[in-house]
């Protein structure tokens, strides 16, 4: 006996539904088979617990209540014609809405920007008046470089000093 025949048979088992051999050959696996003893444990327990349950008779006309609720679902659904005119006018708001709140996006859009004005533009005579030489240009830029090495330089002595 192996525990698939056990588990195949268990139920029948429990209810006293197997002839004498079968009894007998579970009675054997089940005394050596650790495994087997708990599946019948738990499903003898589970059957106790089924047994205290009290079920509730149905009414006498329970039959005849269903087939009429039954009958009434399967009846076919007439097209109600106001449909068609329901999706027009939810495609006709949402394409209404949407224009909306494009518009007042672009509204508050256009409010945060600062405003351009012609004469923040630079005009051909302030462009060309000041000619800077390459020479002006390279002296500038060292000094700009030499200006910010000395006070990284500076700001290296005073972490060192603390």
């Amino acid at each position: 006996m192996n525990c698939n025949f056990l588990l195949d048979n268990l139920v029948a088992y429990i209810h006293g539904e197997l002839d004498k051999k079968a009894v007998m050959q579970i009675h054997q696996h089940v005394g050596n088979c650790e495994v087997c003893v708990k599946e019948e444990i738990e499903l003898r327990r589970t059957s106790r617990m089924l047994d205290q349950v009290q079920f509730e008779a149905l009414p006498d006309n329970f039959d005849r209540e269903l087939q009429k609720k039954l009958a009434q679902i399967e009846k076919p659904l007439k097209p109600v014609k106001s449909d068609f005119r329901r999706i027009v006018y939810a495609i006709a708001a949402t394409i209404i809405i949407m224009v909306g709140i494009q518009f007042f996006g672009s509204q508050i859009l256009q409010s945060t920007r600062k405003p351009v004005h012609f004469k923040d533009f630079p005009t051909t005579q302030t462009v060309f008046k000041s000619e800077v030489t390459q020479s002006e240009v390279e002296t500038s830029l060292r000094e700009r470089f030499l200006q910010r090495y000395l006070q990284s330089r500076q700001h290296e002595k005073m972490k060192i000093k603390r």
